[in-house]
């Protein structure tokens, strides 16, 4: 007030969600991935066996001393050390083993070494002792990749559109309802999506089970590596039973089972961060063209 009465005011701002709306980017962008490609430097794209195995074996010396660690010392500390130490433990060898999953998951993209029996060798080994079946993740992962945005052919973080989402979403649109769905997200959500494609693209042509080898995911040519993928996981279940046999179950579940419910963290978390912010552009094909 003042002059006249007169006051100036301020035009008013853009809310924040319209200025990440402007950030998407809706038009084709002026140069290729070819272009992308020509400008990495050549020796980039060059794969060493012995760099690739040099961080492979770190990971597993690591993961292995901590595990003699564990097993060999935290039953010699006096009371209450353990329960200082077992959640030092699971924060390390969670980090270790998300190392290990991560080398896994570039053999799937044949960036371990340039002979493809050999990723596939060392990426079905190191899954299947995550309980990831390899050339199920490995065939769902490449047409993530392939169709990424996409609403309709996308693998997985497909957004629902507002018509599709159920009655009870507005019950968890706030900060309980959030906090309860990402605890169940980062724990439960990795193999539940595997499992029962949780959260994946619809199928409306068979049950979506990456271990399934008549899954719609999967062509004919396929089928047969699905089996390879689930006898690798079938084989470290029963390591893990034969171990929980001899060391019991509570022995496993500290050693190893926590861990891995880690390592599923991590996973969830670094993709979930990597699809879900609201200025990724999403995309619906029509007439064939998208």
């Amino acid at each position: 007030m003042g002059a006249g009465g007169r006051m100036q005011v301020s035009p008013p701002s853009s809310s924040p969600e319209t200025k990440t709306l402007k950030r998407v980017p809706c038009e084709t962008p002026p140069f290729t991935l070819g272009d992308l490609k020509k400008a990495i430097p050549p020796h980039c794209f060059k794969r060493s066996i012995p760099r690739s195995f040099s961080y492979l074996l770190f990971d597993i010396l690591v993961s292995s001393s901590l595990y003699h660690l564990s097993t060999a010392y935290f039953p010699l500390l006096p009371h209450p050390l353990p329960y200082l130490a077992w959640p030092l433990y699971w924060a390390c060898q969670g980090c270790v083993l998300t190392g290990l999953w991560v080398i896994a998951h570039e053999c799937g993209h044949h960036a371990f070494s340039d002979h493809q029996w050999l990723d596939d060798a060392v990426g079905l080994v190191f899954h299947s002792f995550l309980l990831v079946p390899y050339f199920s993740w490995k065939y769902s992962h490449r047409r993530h990749h392939s169709n990424t945005g996409s609403l309709e052919r996308d693998e997985v973080f497909v957004p629902k559109k507002k018509s599709d989402i159920k009655w009870y979403g507005k019950y968890l649109n706030n900060p309980l309802g959030r906090t309860v769905m990402l605890t169940v997200q980062f724990t439960l959500g990795w193999p539940l999506y595997l499992a029962f494609n949780v959260s994946g693209r619809p199928y409306s042509d068979g049950f979506a089970c990456h271990f399934h080898p008549n899954a719609p995911i999967y062509n004919d040519r396929e089928r047969l590596q699905i089996y390879i993928s689930d006898a690798g996981v079938l084989s470290v279940c029963y390591g893990l039973y034969r171990y929980a046999g001899s060391r019991g179950v509570a022995s496993m579940v500290c050693v190893y089972g926590v861990p891995l419910m880690i390592v599923n963290c991590f996973l969830v978390l670094i993709t979930y961060l990597q699809h879900t912010h609201p200025s990724l552009p999403h995309y619906i094909l029509r007439s064939g063209i998208g």
